[in-house]
């Protein structure tokens, strides 16, 4: 038994891991690192919405070869990507992935854990692609 909540992110721990948040006026985010990208989750209306830059495009001053290669695979790329998931070239030319899931709450750690871990598994055959093609 918890003796009083345990505070996780934007959210406290109670007994049986049942999540509730830190603070109401806002909609709960947390990021974390894994293979040197930053994972950004948040969660709206009952949705995890998750967004991770997996890479660059090249500018043409690396080689127009490069970035043409590059382009390709991101044209490539999303035919491969689980159903729901996206990439968006951002204007800087980062390479974003992002998707996004039902939460029902009240949820608990659990419950929140799951579709994070499923997203890094999700994830980690398009950093894979992203490295090998020298886009990381």
């Amino acid at each position: 038994m918890i003796a009083s909540p345990i505070p996780l992110g934007p959210f406290l721990v109670e007994d049986g891991g049942k999540l509730t948040f830190r603070r109401r006026d806002t909609d709960p985010a947390f990021s974390f690192q894994w293979r040197g990208r930053r994972f950004a989750v948040r969660l709206v209306e009952q949705r995890l919405i998750f967004a991770v830059p997996v890479g660059r495009v090249p500018s043409t001053s690396l080689g127009a070869a490069r970035r043409e290669a590059g382009l390709a695979l991101l044209k490539a790329l999303p035919a491969a990507l689980p159903a729901g998931w996206s990439l968006r070239l951002l204007p800087d030319h980062r390479v974003q992935l992002e998707t996004d899931q039902a939460m029902a709450w009240p949820a608990t750690v659990g419950a929140l854990l799951a579709p994070v871990i499923e997203l890094v598994m999700g994830a980690a055959p398009v950093l894979d692609l992203m490295d090998e093609a020298g886009l990381a």
